[in-house]
């Protein structure tokens, strides 16, 4: 086999560079990297690990891009939270917010939605921190949570200890109102595809509702759960463990299996888990530190620091890139890379 000189010796600048080179020599050789396939890969990869945290974040994005699986692969055992910093706080709600969750309406547009103890829908601009729409459901009573499907499409609003409303995200429409079959609506979550929901009855059965069906198709029940359900989203639960110690289980909600046990400081601790399933934040309600796991390996990765010492809710934007955490003031700080 014939060896290319003038791409081998390519290859090889690029890794004296990585090995020896400054900073930004470093990252201009990533960028050369990606001409060499699967050897510039490996390099790319390897440089997750290197000791500069901006060669780190350059290989980072570098592989964003990739749509090799060994890419991907490398991605979901990194962290990325290495690179959140403070960005802005969202200080412009004119009403006390009850809830609150974040979503991209278009990859362009950073946008956050929140329900008020009026029962008013409004969708917020992320960078302008302006109110894009506002639309309110007829409704006898107070609504306790919201959550939106990660198609971006569904709106999900409901009163515990009564009914849920779904509603088109895009259209404002009411697509239909739960009939009460359980106890309580104590947490919602959609599916991936946004054409279905887990409700949580209590800590050991869950009911799986069809949107079109508009009605219950199934029920998930796990014996083994704690009774004191935490959080829920398309593809994960989270529990406490019966006794109400600081072990919390995390499941997948398809397989019904446990994916690792966490040890997660504080009563009832705040949690969301990034769209991709690799990341889980945690804090207590009376501490600003949020602390970063790994669901895979139930490793502790790193720390942030907000500004709040009173969080009340976490939430992940859908690509990963945003942080919003919601304080009693009502006031959000938006985090990212």
């Amino acid at each position: 086999m014939t060896v290319n000189n003038t791409v081998l010796g390519g290859i090889e600048r690029v890794k004296q560079l990585l090995a020896y080179g400054k900073v930004e020599q470093k990252i201009d050789a990533l960028l050369d990297a990606f001409e060499y396939g699967e050897a510039g890969l490996d390099l790319i990869i390897e440089a997750l690990k290197n000791s500069e945290v901006n060669v780190q974040e350059a290989a980072y994005w570098l592989l964003q891009e990739s749509t090799e699986p060994r890419a991907k692969l490398a991605l979901q055992l990194y962290n990325p939270y290495l690179f959140y910093e403070y960005l802005f706080t969202i200080e412009r709600y004119t009403d006390e917010v009850r809830s609150i969750a974040c979503v991209d309406i278009s990859q362009e547009l950073q946008t956050v939605v929140t329900c008020n103890y009026n029962n008013i829908i409004q969708v917020w601009n992320m960078q302008t921190q302006q109110v894009i729409c506002t639309f309110q459901p007829e409704a006898t009573k107070e609504f306790d949570q919201i959550a939106i499907a990660p198609n971006n499409s569904v709106l999900g609003i409901w009163n515990c200890n009564d009914y849920a409303e779904v509603w088109d995200l895009k259209t404002k429409e009411k697509i239909f109102t739960t009939h009460r079959r359980s106890d309580w609506f104590w947490y919602i979550a959609f599916s991936l595809d946004g054409q279905s929901f887990l409700n949580a009855v209590d800590g050991e059965i869950f009911e799986l509702w069809d949107i079109q069906v508009k009605g219950i198709i199934s029920y998930i029940y796990m014996s083994d759960l704690g009774h004191n359900f935490i959080y829920s989203n398309s593809q994960v639960l989270v529990t406490q463990e019966k006794d109400f110690d600081q072990k919390y289980k995390i499941w997948d909600w398809q397989t019904q299996q446990v994916i690792c046990t966490l040890s997660l400081s504080g009563y009832m601790p705040v949690i969301t888990v990034s769209c991709d399933q690799c990341f889980l934040l945690s804090c207590s309600r009376e501490n600003g530190t949020i602390k970063v796991w790994n669901i895979r390996t139930g490793h502790e990765l790193c720390s942030l620091t907000s500004h709040s010492s009173s969080i009340t809710r976490l939430a992940i934007s859908s690509d990963g890139q945003r942080l919003f955490i919601w304080s009693g003031d009502s006031t959000v700080e938006v985090w990212g890379i």
